[in-house]
């Protein structure tokens, strides 16, 4: 598995992560509180937190198309539901384990 991990800076961090959940919970298996979320997506997974200044993302697939799927659905779907204040995810990449 490969993993890349990212962060928004928003006092609404709670607010995005539950709609981008309930959102996401149409079409893939999710669960998700006011704090956390877990989406399963066909080609990977992403955990989402929360806290009172960051949401962050930790993505993971078994390879760099899928990832970069992952990644691509996080990004839009930020930029959809933040339109009137455009907000950018920050993405890392994490080194995999030895």
């Amino acid at each position: 598995m490969i993993r890349r991990q990212g962060h928004v800076a928003t006092p609404e961090a709670s607010r995005i992560l539950q709609r981008l959940c309930y959102h996401f919970s149409r079409k893939i298996p999710v669960h998700h509180d006011a704090h956390q979320g877990d989406a399963a997506f066909p080609w990977g997974r992403c955990l989402l937190t929360a806290d009172a200044a960051l949401l962050r993302f930790d993505c993971q697939a078994a390879d760099a198309d899928q990832l970069a799927r992952v990644q691509g659905a996080i990004d839009a779907h930020i930029e959809l539901f933040s339109r009137k204040d455009p907000l950018r995810v920050n993405w890392q990449a994490i080194e995999p384990l030895a």
